[in-house]
């Protein structure tokens, strides 16, 4: 059965060869790296789900996203010690946390209950595709959904940005969730404290399927997963196995690997 989310989507697409490895559990455990970025992504949002998950109402503040911070960077000081390496990077991203989690308090989001946060949920296309993803907030008023998923990275000023993740969102909330209408679907950049907002509507549910439909047969259907060159090959974890990295004259060689 082909299990198929926004980020496994949109690595095939950019890479074939990084999806297949991705889809590689000794591989992805070999070869996986962390980064000071992915690391500062990680604990901001899972901060951000202890706040709702874990912390009564009355004593939500910016204090206390401080400490649930510092607890969880305390809790594994081993990894981070190492993962940020020096003294100067720590005091950057504890500061750049601080900034984040105020603009988080100023917010219109802040003081709203979230309907739910942090859900995995998972819906049969068909037989043989399981789409799925991870919402990181849904707010519901009556039966209106309003989508937000958070953004510790920078946002692309340049050039539009990409909300095929937001419409795969919105269409596993119509299959798993019929009975709610989502009004609007939001990526908050959480660290530059920038909103982009969408209509939810019905108009993209039948193109969003398409493509789930369309990259799935070009999944089933690859023979060789071939390495595609982008501007995302000098942070993949698999630069030392790729064949194009590698100077292989036989870039569809994933077999040999």
């Amino acid at each position: 059965m082909l299990k198929l989310s926004p980020t496994k989507i949109n690595t095939y697409l950019n890479c074939p060869f990084k999806y297949k490895c991705d889809c590689d559990w000794d591989l992805r455990q070999k070869y996986h790296k962390d980064t000071p970025e992915l690391i500062f992504g990680s604990l901001i949002h899972d901060c951000l789900d202890d706040l709702y998950k874990k912390v009564e109402k009355k004593d939500r503040s910016l204090e206390k996203l401080r400490l649930l911070f510092e607890k969880r960077f305390k809790d594994d000081w081993d990894k981070h010690k190492k993962v940020f390496g020096s003294k100067r990077d720590i005091v950057h991203y504890v500061e750049l946390a601080k900034l984040t989690f105020k603009n988080f308090v100023e917010s219109e989001f802040f003081k709203v209950e979230p309907f739910s946060t942090e859900e995995y949920p998972k819906f049969m296309l068909n037989p043989d595709i399981e789409v799925g993803g991870k919402f990181d907030r849904i707010d519901v008023k009556g039966k209106k959904i309003t989508l937000i998923d958070y953004k510790t990275g920078k946002l692309r000023r340049n050039g539009s940005v990409d909300d095929f993740q937001l419409d795969f969102y919105e269409y596993l909330l119509k299959k798993t969730k019929p009975e709610y209408e989502v009004k609007e679907k939001i990526y908050y950049y959480l660290t530059e404290n920038e909103i982009l907002r969408y209509e939810g509507g019905e108009d993209r549910m039948a193109q969003t399927e398409e493509k789930i439909l369309e990259v799935a047969e070009m999944i089933n259907t690859d023979k060789g997963f071939d390495p595609t060159p982008n501007s995302l090959c000098a942070y993949c974890n698999y630069r030392e196995i790729c064949p194009i990295m590698q100077g292989s004259s036989n870039p569809g060689s994933w077999s040999t690997i």
